[in-house]
């Protein structure tokens, strides 16, 4: 190989006669220094070491084997200078955190990481593949040194994100059993809504599933080694994301029993669960089962929602309110009482997503409107009406717009 130096910065001889500049080839800390940039400079480094290992030709005599060899040696340390700028930002296994939560930086450092260790990975298979069994003892020696830098560089940053994984894992966690954001410190409206721990764990899980193919060999080494024991018969990234899940469900089940108002507690075991469901139906690594209980747990809390709310409001209709003369009186103004007293509490009530809000209101209306034409079709006296079917559908199409 030969060195030629020049005013600017030195060139890199191949073998083959092209001269490379390391400004060229090997992508600087200053113009990759950003997140975005990083991303996109990244996956460029074996790409352009299959260039170099590469150049076209047929076989090469030994030589030129020994050259090859030693220009990639080369080429590859300044390249590791490189990875060197973009992992030591994130050498740290500190994670953000705002509110008892990881922040979505978090994320970015590990996407990060991630992409720095794909790139080890596919170098380190580029680099053996020109190389064979015939190769002189010096080529051996050379490949094999560079592999074992490579190889050592790739585990410790496997290391750090799977260390990250873990402490963003724990932090979750910790936020759950905390209870920041209790209920008794809310407003009604605030209380029901999808919990910020909720978010937080289908953060996780979603970047779980995007970067699959990069976090299962991770999370297996580190299964393998001990340092994880996966807890459900899964491959082990969707071992972590069932695992986070069936925390989060119990804790918020937990969390639901403080509720001193049982319609607010289904309702918000309700937004919980459907968001976790929604944010789960896409991901084809989780469980199928998992997911026909979640949609059967949704079913379950939105049936005890309107029971504990709309039933009795329904039962004042079945109930005759007794007169002081030993007569009974219409039951027609107590439901008319305690239909506007709910309606008007749960009007500002939230339910976030769109289509489970509209769908709670058409199964509220499925239960009221048949059960109060059927009661105003027999004969209910000779009361005023204040609300007629038509009326009582339009107020329910106007509830949880908090």
């Amino acid at each position: 190989m030969v060195h030629l130096q020049g005013n600017s910065s030195m060139l890199l001889m191949h073998p083959t006669g092209f001269r490379l500049s390391p400004k060229s080839c090997i992508p600087s800390a200053s113009r990759c220094g950003s997140y975005r940039n990083q991303k996109s400079c990244i996956p460029k480094s074996s790409n352009w070491i299959s260039y170099l290992l590469h150049p076209g030709y047929g076989s090469v005599e030994e030589e030129e084997q020994l050259r090859l060899a030693c220009f990639t040696q080369q080429a590859m340390l300044k390249m590791l200078t490189f990875v060197d700028s973009i992992v030591a930002p994130n050498l740290t296994r500190e994670v953000l955190i705002t509110d008892w939560l990881p922040v979505p930086a978090s994320y970015n450092k590990l996407d990060t990481l991630l992409r720095v260790r794909e790139a080890l990975s596919k170098t380190l298979y580029e680099i053996q593949l020109p190389f064979n069994s015939s190769s002189s003892a010096k080529v051996a020696t050379i490949i094999r040194e560079l592999v074992d830098v490579l190889s050592a560089k790739e585990g410790k940053v496997g290391e750090i994100i799977w260390s990250t994984l873990k402490e963003i894992r724990t932090r979750i966690m910790e936020s759950l059993e905390h209870d920041h954001g209790s209920s008794g410190t809310q407003s009604p409206q605030r209380s029901s809504d999808i919990d910020d721990a909720t978010r937080s764990v289908a953060m996780y899980v979603m970047f779980l599933t995007d970067h699959y193919s990069l976090i299962e060999p991770i999370v297996s080494e580190a299964a393998s080694v001990g340092k994880y024991v996966p807890q459900f018969g899964a491959t082990e990234p969707t071992n972590l994301t069932v695992e986070m899940v069936s925390c989060l469900e119990e804790k918020l089940a937990n969390k639901s029993e403080a509720f001193p108002d049982q319609v607010l507690r289904f309702l918000f075991l309700l937004n919980n669960s459907s968001f976790i469901a929604e944010q789960l139906r896409c991901t084809p690594d989780f469980p199928q089962s998992y997911k026909v209980d979640l949609i059967g747990k949704v079913n379950g809390y939105m049936e005890r929602y309107i029971q504990v709310s709309w039933a009795l409001v329904l039962l004042c209709l079945m109930n005759p309110t007794p007169s002081y003369f030993g007569k009974n009186c219409s039951p027609l103004p107590k439901f008319e009482s305690e239909f506007q007293k709910t309606y008007t509490t749960q009007k500002l009530w939230k339910v976030p997503n769109p289509w489970m809000r509209n769908r709670l209101r058409r199964a509220i209306i499925d239960k009221v409107i048949p059960c109060y034409t059927w009661f105003l079709a027999d004969d209910y006296g000779n009361t005023p009406l204040k609300f007629n079917p038509s009326n009582l559908e339009e107020m329910l199409q106007e509830l949880f717009e908090g």
